[in-house]
């Protein structure tokens, strides 16, 4: 029996630390949207302040939305599916719109983006809880994953601004680096809630 608690516990810790990875990505995705993404979109996509700000609240809006409709969603395909889900959301988002600019489709793949990160996000915090032996091991590790995020918030914007710096003049995909480097993480980490 202590063997088998043993090897639980293992177990455990090793789902939280894939956890705290998702979260490390999708966190990364939302300095993308939000910082690097407001020097992006008014460089290369012509956007002035009204339609960033507007687009940034449209975005706000459909997370909110997106939140509303997730107890759906879990109850359809599952934690881990939703998560997977939202994670791959994020990636073909985040990705696409490096790469496409004709509209309405960039703002469509923003918003996939958007809508993906507000299900990764809640879909890991379950995940988190639910992988958590005990109420204090649940808020310790709750407690870690929003440490997680605070870290990732704060490293993210240093890579995303040097990376988008290199590549703002590239011939082939101009100010597209930062964004399809995360892309692939997200496809990267998309299996990850069901290993």
């Amino acid at each position: 029996e202590k063997a088998d608690d043993a090897q639980q516990e293992g177990t455990l810790r090793y789902a939280q630390a894939m956890l705290r990875t998702i979260t490390i990505v999708v966190g990364w995705t939302a300095i993308l949207s939000n910082s690097i993404y407001g020097l992006f979109a008014p460089h290369f996509m012509g956007f002035k302040q009204a339609q960033l700000s507007a687009t940034y609240s449209a975005a706000a809006v459909l997370m909110v939305l997106t939140q509303i409709i997730f107890p759906r969603l879990v109850a359809k395909v599952g934690e881990h599916h939703a998560c997977t889900l939202g994670i791959l959301s994020v990636g073909t988002g985040i990705g696409g719109l490096s790469l496409i600019k004709m509209q309405p489709i960039h703002s469509l793949l923003y918003m996939l983006n958007r809508s993906g990160a507000a299900i990764a996000d809640t879909s890991t915090a379950a995940l988190v809880a639910s992988a958590s032996r005990g109420r204090d091991a649940r808020s310790r590790n709750l407690g870690l994953l929003t440490s997680t995020r605070a870290a990732a918030r704060v490293f993210s914007p240093l890579i995303s601004g040097k990376l988008y710096q290199l590549s703002r003049n590239d011939a082939v995909a101009p100010g597209a680096l930062p964004y399809l480097i995360a892309s692939c993480l997200c496809f990267a980490v998309a299996p990850l809630p069901s290993v």
